[in-house]
């Protein structure tokens, strides 16, 4: 039973962290609705991302397992807390989706101990739906999707989602993206029509080359779905592994955003994010 405009904390509160402290963070919403489906789920939460970036002073990165909320000094001294997370997102989930959804209710645990529990129930979730693609390639199919959730952060970034490429965030494959097109066909996930093939190899085609220079604010001509060196697809800031060439090595290198030293290239994480990252094409760096 879900309780329209329930919200709940389970654990600390930030009056209770010291300045500078870190809580771990679990976000579990529950909604009912007569037009709610199982395959609207990844769509709307996704949404988190972009609706916990609208209040002043919280940051909000990352996506499935890992997230990172981030409260700045002022946000607090004006009274902001944790539990008004909940408040945003009963709102904004009200206001997005209540074509679909008639009731909205928020936990929100600050607990190790339950979001350790979380997590591994996350994690088998976001497996299957990876999963749920099953042999579909991109061959198969003559439309993509595209993804401009992101462009509020790089405004000239576009992902072309297929079903061998999910969008560079990791969140969206193409069947929630499909998902999000029926829920909202006006919105950041529009169908491509591939066209013409122009190179298979690099996965080249017209019409996507034809949408993504419209919709970069004519910043980009060209993407390439299969290379890392010719024109490569561009990323907002949210992906989870940078891969980068290493011609010392005549190979690749990849890290994770977990990883905080130094890499084989001879640069952190956080240094090659900012070369990667603001729908940026950098040939020899993809994320």
């Amino acid at each position: 039973e879900v309780e329209d405009g329930k919200i709940e904390i389970f654990g600390p509160e930030v009056d209770d962290v010291k300045e500078g402290g870190v809580l771990p963070l679990g976000i579990e919403v529950l909604v009912y609705g007569r037009k709610m489906q199982e395959d609207f789920e990844p769509v709307m939460e996704r949404q988190i991302h972009y609706f916990l970036n609208y209040p002043s002073g919280i940051f909000h990165m990352g996506q499935r397992n890992i997230s990172w909320v981030r409260f700045s000094k002022d946000a607090v001294k004006s009274g902001f807390k944790i539990r008004h997370i909940g408040t945003v997102l009963h709102a904004k989930m009200h206001l997005q989706f209540a074509n679909i959804m008639d009731k909205v209710q928020i936990k929100i645990y600050t607990n190790p101990e339950d979001v350790i529990v979380l997590k591994k129930k996350a994690r088998e979730i976001f497996k299957a739906r990876d999963e749920r693609l099953g042999a579909l390639t991109d061959e198969s199919v003559d439309t993509f999707y595209s993804c401009t959730l992101c462009q509020s952060f790089a405004p000239n970034h576009v992902c072309a989602v297929s079903p061998e490429r999910p969008g560079l965030c990791g969140a969206y494959n193409w069947l929630d993206c499909k998902a999000s097109y029926e829920i909202n066909p006006t919105g950041p996930n529009q169908p491509i029509k591939k066209g013409e093939t122009l190179d298979e190899n690099l996965g080249v085609w017209k019409g996507i080359n034809d949408f993504v220079y419209k919709v970069s604010h004519q910043s980009l001509e060209s993407f390439s779905a299969y290379s890392m060196m010719v024109n490569p697809m561009t990323s907002c800031g949210c992906f989870e592994v940078i891969v980068t060439i290493l011609p010392s090595t005549n190979g690749v290198m990849a890290v994770n955003r977990e990883y905080p030293g130094m890499t084989p290239s001879g640069m952190k994480f956080s240094t090659m994010a900012g070369m990667v990252g603001g729908g940026i094409q950098t040939p020899g760096f993809i994320g």
